[in-house]
């Protein structure tokens, strides 16, 4: 709620649940029983009537304290107060004399979230009424953008098109709104992919998730505008003005549900990323970013499989300053281009993803347990996998996930346990027979390798799951570090340097590979620089100790050493080169004796 000069006012959430539904009926009053029925209706009636009770008091309590009355409550009915209040919905009654441009643009701007997108019903007639209203006012605003239309691709337009890639979010089915867009900038685009227009096999839309109901099987597609990183107003402005572009350009092809760029922002700047992926049935995610390259930005694109945590194409786009409308145009065609073959190309061997969709959930609340390397997250993870493969025991995704489970517990305990190894291997295995197409099986295969001490064999496995994605930067920071513990640093920092080309913000795990490398190469402030690059650079206190010791530094050597055995007060050397896997024993000794003049 806000006041007269726009500032927020908090008042009760079931006060304004009952002024939106009074006010969107056109009602005056209603009575008290009604009222606590629709809010809480799947409560008995008591524990209802006890609840629009207390919820009266705390309205009323609230309406003294700031000298307002917009509702009052007689023993039967619940009545709207002496003082006016405007609502956004107050212009959904029309009539076909009062569409123009500017109404248009004012009701797209007023529509632009969800009805009561905050409110989570109590009840299941509160959930109908609200889905009933949100669809009436989809309803008005599809009759206005398509009685308006649009006349260009300038700032006036951008509001009418902004709501029609909403509708069309909501209906990819609708023809008479993509038709509107297809008019657009982008005809160009959708010829030169009309391949895409085909059927695709879609990725599982998950009926039971949380949000707005999701028509379609397609797979579903959001574009996060760019973080500026420091960037000028111009540059920034003109790189969400290009994902916008590309966005709506992409509306036009009937094989991609888009999210509308509004929702897009919003989803960019949520905590938690990878639920709000899975509550909205997040298929891929085209993740964005400005970067300056020393002589002006680039804009570094990554098309992200969310099934899998897969980059599926990456690429960087040079920011013409001279000519940014140009580029622009350009650079919004070959986006679109892109994005859709790829996504094309991809769906044709993801059949897997859709077969189930108790399987896929499970999947995913593994996956999200594997973003956290403590140890009972990693034997949740495990647990969720076991139960998707229960459902499809050759369900390749599951598979690799068993496997990376095994291998994790096995780093985490760090008691050499080589039946961990083995699980992993076996899973990693088993992904592969059933889906040979999959990178992530190889990966984990090659990751078992490694620490079993096939070296060999392990550069094969990671060089045939690079082969199968390589824009993958996890898979290619996991081969630069098989590459490192083979004894061909300089090979491996290349790889680790791609991945986080890639990945530019990259996790802490990239940057302790390089720094690795750096060290096995003589490049001892290089790896503490790299170290210095860690959010969290407690993991490499012994590496900071060995490359401060080859420097002859003994005074800060001996401050990580000291750190070291406050984290792990029984770690014994010996010990600890026993479980570094070298390949060959120059790499060995040369960090033993870096660790032993650091004061070890």
């Amino acid at each position: 709620m806000l006041n007269k000069d726009g500032n927020d006012v908090a008042f009760p959430q079931m006060g304004l649940i009952i002024l939106a539904y009074l006010k969107a009926r056109g009602l005056s009053s209603y009575p008290r029983a009604d009222i606590s029925t629709l809010l809480w209706g799947d409560a008995d009636t008591g524990q209802a009537y006890a609840n629009l009770r207390k919820s009266a008091s705390r309205i009323l309590s609230r309406q003294n304290s700031i000298g307002l009355q917009f509702l009052s409550f007689s023993p039967s009915m619940v009545i709207l107060g002496k003082d006016a209040i405007e609502t956004d919905i107050d212009c959904l009654s029309i009539d076909s004399t009062m569409i123009d441009r500017a109404f248009t643009v004012t009701l797209a701007a007023r529509l632009r979230e969800d009805f009561l997108k905050d409110v989570k019903p109590a009840s299941k007639a509160l959930a109908a009424w609200i889905d009933r209203e949100r669809e009436a006012h989809l309803s008005v605003l599809r009759r206005c953008v398509l009685a308006t239309g649009l006349t260009g691709d300038d700032a006036e337009n951008r509001p009418i098109k902004d709501a029609a890639v909403k509708l069309l979010e909501r209906d990819p089915s609708d023809d008479a709104v993509r038709n509107l867009l297809s008019g657009s900038m982008y005809q160009k685009a959708v010829a030169a992919v009309k391949t895409v227009q085909e059927p695709v096999k879609s990725v599982l839309v998950i009926p039971e998730a949380a949000g707005p109901e999701i028509r379609t099987g397609l797979p579903r597609l959001v574009l996060l505008p760019p973080l500026s990183d420091g960037a000028g107003p111009d540059v920034s402005l003109f790189a969400s003005a290009l994902i916008e572009d590309v966005t709506i350009g992409l509306c036009s092809l009937r094989s991609l549900s888009v999210i509308a760029p509004y929702s897009a922002a919003k989803i960019r700047d949520h905590g938690d990323k990878a639920a709000t992926y899975e509550r909205y049935a997040i298929s891929y995610i085209l993740d964005t970013r400005l970067t300056y390259e020393g002589d002006g930005y680039s804009l570094f694109a990554q098309l992200i499989f969310f099934g899998s945590d897969e980059v599926v194409w990456a690429e960087r786009f040079e920011l013409n300053g001279s000519g940014l409308v140009k580029s622009r145009r350009e650079i919004a065609h070959r986006l679109a281009e892109a994005i859709s073959r790829q996504i094309y190309s991809n769906e044709m061997i993801r059949s897997d993803y859709e077969q189930d969709p108790g399987v896929y959930r499970s999947f995913l609340r593994g996956q999200s347990y594997l973003m956290n390397l403590g140890l009972p997250e990693v034997r949740r993870a495990r647990k969720h996998f076991r139960e998707a493969l229960q459902l499809n025991p050759v369900f390749a995704p599951a598979q690799s996930g068993m496997s990376r489970s095994y291998f994790l517990e096995w780093l985490v305990t760090a008691r050499n346990d080589k039946s961990l190894l083995s699980m992993a291997q076996g899973f990693a295995q088993d992904a592969i027979v059933s889906d040979p197409h999959l990178p992530t099986g190889y990966k984990e295969l090659g990751v078992a390798k490694l620490y079993m001490r096939q070296f060999d064999e392990s550069a094969e496995f990671f060089a045939t799951a690079e082969t199968l994605s390589p824009h993958y930067a996890n898979l290619i920071a996991s081969f630069g570090d098989a590459l490192i513990q083979a004894s061909r640093p300089q090979e491996g920092l290349e790889k680790v340097e791609h991945a986080i080309h890639l990945n530019p913000i990259a996790p802490d795990e990239y940057f302790w590979t390089a720094a690795g490398a750096c060290y096995s190469l003589g490049r001892y402030e290089d790896a503490l620089n790299y170290i210095g690059r860690m959010n969290d650079r407690a993991p490499a206190d012994r590496l900071s100790a060995a490359s401060w010791g080859m420097l002859g530094d003994g005074r800060k050597a001996s401050q990580f050493v000291r750190k070291t055995f406050d984290v792990h007060p029984a770690f014994d050397l010996e010990t600890w080169m026993a479980l570094v896997p070298f390949k060959e024993e120059w790499q060995r000794q040369h960090y033993k004796e870096g660790l032993i003049k650091a004061g070890f």
